[in-house]
């Protein structure tokens, strides 16, 4: 902590046994009292050593031992580090830590929800905030327990907006014609389109896409390995299926060795190439645009309500556990189908209880109840029955 960031005035003697001292730190005053002048002094002198004790670390300093953290403990690749750095420039870089007060920190994120993005023009979704918000109160924990800061400013700071759960998803008739177009357009040779069905039939992340090559397509086709990813979860072996299997074998034959299989330059394509492709091919089916997330999702959604077991869905996506694959990918409905479902085979999946089927009179109690008539009733009865039959 910085000498000047933290001021102490005192004692002030407040009345008999109550002695007390004045502190301001980071623009907010507070007071302690003691019960001698002497508590009061030796109080005084041991914040005022804590003051030359401390270090100062600014958040610039915080950010980047944070993401060397997480690089270092979760696997997280070189590119996902960077993101995760860029997401936390909306705070002051050369401040440190303890300058950021919670009002100071309300402030920076009500800034931060009004400013457009400069890339786009438009103001940042929901979601968005929302989760730069969530990333700068990891921040300050981290720092909180490497002894960086004493208090966390973002704590008590409330989201703005309510954030959509999950992209927007084609509905599974809109899903049959971009996979028709798609399926087109890839026998044509299209490899951005193959590319796309992969998103949705594997539910590949856009990069994993991207930076596939002819060595990753196995056992004839059969076999799609992604030996690595975003994440520590993301390296997988995936089963193609049947009506892929022969666009890929036919892109593997056409790619030169080494080569990316869905994109003809060198390197791996921007993060906005299979957007616009994914866009594209919804343009010509005549349904929503969605972006490639989407595509991600409705795999999910659609492998749910298959039968598929939440865990094995997750495996598949790549994500660690089910709860990040419902957060951010499945539709709120297949989740709770597959819960349902899940109960049912839990208890047993028995067969369907059919109701019991209705039984007709016994003809022989109403010919005993006929026979137990006066002769007159009897004769009425008949009568009825007779003009109702005609």
């Amino acid at each position: 902590m910085r000498a000047g960031t933290l001021n102490i005035w005192g004692p002030y003697r407040d009345a008999p046994n109550k002695y007390r001292l004045k502190i301001s730190e980071n623009g907010e005053t507070r007071s302690i009292c003691f019960r001698t002048y002497e508590e009061a002094e030796l109080a005084k002198a041991r914040l005022r050593d804590d003051i030359a004790s401390q270090q100062v670390y600014t958040i610039g300093e915080a950010i980047s031992q944070f993401c060397a953290h997480l690089a270092e403990t979760r696997g997280i690749k070189a590119e996902s580090v960077a993101w995760t750095a860029a997401q936390l420039e909306w705070l002051p870089e050369n401040a440190s830590l303890a300058s950021i007060n919670q009002e100071k920190a309300e402030k920076l994120y009500k800034e931060l929800t009004v400013t457009p993005n400069p890339r786009t023009g438009k103001l940042l979704a929901t979601a968005t905030h929302h989760g730069r918000l969530g990333l700068a109160r990891r921040l300050y924990e981290f720092a909180i327990k490497q002894d960086m800061c004493r208090n966390n400013p973002f704590a008590s700071v409330t989201p703005i907006g309510r954030k959509r759960v999950g992209k927007p998803q084609l509905r599974i008739d809109e899903a049959r014609r971009f996979e028709q177009i798609a399926i087109e357009l890839a026998q044509a040779g299209d490899a951005a389109a193959l590319g796309a069905l992969l998103m949705l039939h594997l539910g590949l992340r856009q990069g994993e896409v991207a930076a596939r090559i002819a060595r990753d397509v196995d056992d004839e086709g059969r076999v799609l390995w992604v030996p690595s990813g975003k994440t520590k979860n993301a390296r997988r072996r995936l089963k193609v299926p049947e009506v892929l299997r022969p666009l890929l074998l036919r892109q593997v034959e056409i790619t030169p060795p080494g080569a990316l299989l869905f994109y003809k330059g060198e390197k791996v394509p921007p993060t906005n190439y299979f957007w616009s492709q994914v866009r594209r091919l919804c343009h010509l089916a005549d349904v929503p645009a969605v972006c490639p997330h989407s595509l991600r999702g409705l795999h999910a959604t659609l492998a749910l309500e298959g039968g598929a077991t939440a865990d094995a869905v997750a495996r598949a996506l790549g994500h660690g556990s089910f709860s990040m694959t419902a957060r951010h990918y499945a539709s709120e409905s297949s989740v709770d189908n597959a819960k349902a479902t899940k109960v049912s085979s839990l208890l047993g999946g028995h067969e369907p209880i059919e109701a019991p089927k209705a039984s007709g009179p016994d003809p022989d109690q109403i010919l005993g109840l006929l026979k137990s008539l006066p002769a007159q009733q009897l004769a009425e009865l008949l009568s009825k029955v007779s003009r109702t039959a005609e």
